[in-house]
């Protein structure tokens, strides 16, 4: 996925939001992305996690240096690499 160059250079947050897809082998998938995103926000890359009511969908704040940190974060995404979730907007501040 290529994200263009935004005017945000520093460092800042950006909200992840994710929409899941129907797939076979979900559940092992949930478990690589919960292990991924846990790893990030030890390292304090993920400030906040959720999920909104009622809808297949999910977000992640994260916090990085560049935007090409955050292409890396998304790329690496076990859920985006699987084809089981597609992020469908990316909100920076």
């Amino acid at each position: 996925m290529i994200i263009p160059e935004s005017a945000y250079k520093k460092p800042h947050n950006v909200m992840l939001v994710f929409e899941e897809k129907k797939v076979n082998d979900g559940d092992a998938c949930v478990a690589e992305r919960v292990n991924y995103y846990e790893k990030l926000k030890n390292a304090g890359k993920v400030l906040l996690s959720g999920s909104f009511w009622n809808k297949a969908s999910n977000f992640i704040i994260v916090h990085v240096s560049s935007d090409i940190e955050l292409e890396q974060i998304i790329d690496n995404d076990p859920g985006v690499l699987q084809n089981s979730v597609e992020l469908i907007r990316a909100m920076a501040f």
